[in-house]
């Protein structure tokens, strides 16, 4: 037993961390959380009525995260709260598989733990970690398909291969995103290995395998009328954007770029700054500050500024916020919301912070020049960061769908480094987690209290008698309870006579004030509103 503790200490000492924050936090509730109502009606329907429907919400196949929440609602009935802890056993998984990633990767145990840590307290990650969102299944299927594909092109053995194939076809019965693995497999192996009829074939064969899993999936679900209605329709998107590609499209596109590389500069600014004096090449300082100057002028006339991507990581706290007020503007949160200047300074350190993950691409590009020998982990981070981001950057991207990058960014700048920081440096990088964890921690419980609050609110008042469809609670609770396949414009069932809100407009006549615990500063308060033209 001693042993055994010794040995997998770090790994109990990340499970103890994560059943800490789960106590904090809070994940109790049985109420849906941003778009996994439509997810737990398909596990609903599933448990209760014993078949398969995915609702016309989504283009995803989804099929997996269903499942998987079938297992668990399976054994402990179904409730949101059930759901939630589905999710929660899969960001523990994503915590060891980003562990175990970097200490396959050679990256010094100091910066393996750190580096995970970070991740867990990212607030995107923790998050939506207290939902039944796809995002956090996807994460984890993601970090082990990735991990397994690093591990046979480090050891160029096959049988690491059978498992990485495994989680791709997982990733596909989540998200048809899981295309991009195989094919970063394939290029990798295309650009590191030597062109034999053996490696061609290794290079070919996840590919091969997911192109004839997907065949299958496709042809039962066809068969049984299951797919929904937008099934792929951001691929069918892309494909549309790149063969009539125009001004606004690239416009668009290098303001994604942009944005996604503050935010993964930002979020992982401790470890970037730590390797930034790594890259001493000739003008290396005026090409991070011109850098710098010119992405956040960008961002500041574009009014792009972080946290501009919908919808997790809002101004100020997690979302998205999702009562009758907000509908349609899900990335501000509750008052008080920080000034420009705070979010402004936020960016400049995030776009400094990325010019890390451009000195190690020109590091990378020097090396093949030179013919200098390069890591294959490194170059299979590299061609999953062009692979993976190269969609959304045409079709747009949510924050949440960066997460798989936080881990591959480590790895891609820590790979063979023992590098320990020095107390300077140390200093700051706990200073900032410490920042990080206190705001993702008291956003993230803030998120799950006012939501408590806000389905106990419309429980009562359905308890005196109050016709569901007379109330907005909000865009979970009309979902929920209305939505339908059948009805074009379902939504017109609600007359809303009552309204949950957090700032009542002038028309409206406030009803009763509800509180709920904040942690973050501001008054938690929401407001039951009558809406006077309505009644009259």
């Amino acid at each position: 037993m001693i042993n055994f503790l010794k040995k997998h200490q770090d790994q109990l000492g990340l499970l103890l961390l994560w059943l800490v924050i789960i106590a904090i936090i809070n994940p109790m509730g049985d109420f849906p959380l941003n778009d996994d109502w439509c997810y737990g009606k398909s596990v609903k329907t599933l448990l209760e009525d014993g078949y398969l429907k995915l609702y016309n919400w989504g283009e995803m196949t989804l099929v997996g995260h269903v499942y998987w929440g079938y297992f668990f609602t399976k054994v402990f009935g179904f409730s949101f709260t059930v759901l939630r802890f589905s999710t929660l056993v899969m960001g523990f998984a994503t915590i060891l598989g980003i562990y175990e990633l970097c200490k396959l990767a050679n990256v010094s145990r100091w910066m393996t733990l750190f580096g995970t840590i970070l991740c867990m307290m990212n607030p995107i990650f923790l998050s939506l970690s207290f939902s039944f969102m796809t995002d956090i299944p996807f994460y984890c299927v993601t970090i082990w398909a990735f991990y397994f594909f690093a591990k046979a092109i480090k050891t160029d053995n096959w049988q690491p291969m059978y498992w990485a194939v495994f989680f791709c076809c997982w990733a596909f019965l989540i998200r048809q995103l899981a295309w991009v693995f195989p094919i970063v497999w394939l290029i990798t192996v295309l650009l590191t290995k030597k062109r034999t009829v053996q490696h061609l074939a290794k290079a070919m064969a996840p590919l091969a395998i997911l192109f004839v899993f997907s065949l299958v999936f496709s042809y039962i679900m066809e068969s049984n009328d299951l797919l929904q209605e937008r099934y792929n329709s951001k691929f069918n998107l892309m494909l549309d954007s790149i063969f009539h590609v125009d001004k606004v499209i690239i416009i668009n596109s290098i303001s994604y770029f942009f944005r996604c590389m503050a935010y993964l500069g930002f979020l992982l600014a401790p470890i970037h700054l730590i390797y930034f004096n790594r890259y001493k090449f000739k003008g290396y300082k005026i090409s991070a500050i011109i850098w710098t100057l010119l992405v956040t002028a960008f961002l500041i006339k574009s009014r792009k500024v972080l946290p501009s991507l919908d919808n997790i990581w809002i101004d100020f706290g997690v979302g998205p916020t999702t009562l009758a007020d907000h509908a349609g503007n899900f990335t501000t949160s509750p008052s008080p919301r920080a000034p420009e200047l705070f979010w402004q300074i936020v960016t400049v350190i995030g776009v400094f912070s990325s010019v890390v993950l451009l000195f190690n691409i020109r590091t990378i590009i020097v090396s093949t020049f030179k013919k200098k020998a390069i890591s294959p982990i490194v170059v299979l981070s590299f061609v999953f960061y062009v692979v993976y981001l190269t969609p959304f950057l045409i079709v747009g991207v949510y924050d949440r769908y960066l997460l798989p990058l936080f881990p591959i960014a480590i790895v891609f700048i820590g790979t063979n480094s023992q590098k320990v920081p020095q107390k300077i440096y140390q200093y700051f990088a706990f200073g900032f987690l410490g920042l990080l964890t206190w705001f993702s921690v008291a956003a993230t419980h803030d998120y799950l209290s006012w939501n408590r609050v806000r389905w106990n609110a419309l429980s009562e008042l359905t308890d005196l008698g109050i016709p569901k469809n007379h109330i907005n609670g909000g865009v979970e609770y009309v979902t929920w309870n209305f939505f339908s396949e059948e009805k074009e414009k379902w939504w017109e069932s609600v007359t809303p006579i009552y309204k949950l809100v957090f700032k009542p407009n002038k028309d409206e006549q406030v009803i009763q004030e509800y509180r709920y615990s904040r942690w973050l500063p501001g008054d938690g308060v929401m407001y039951l509103v009558e809406d006077l033209e309505l009644v009259e």
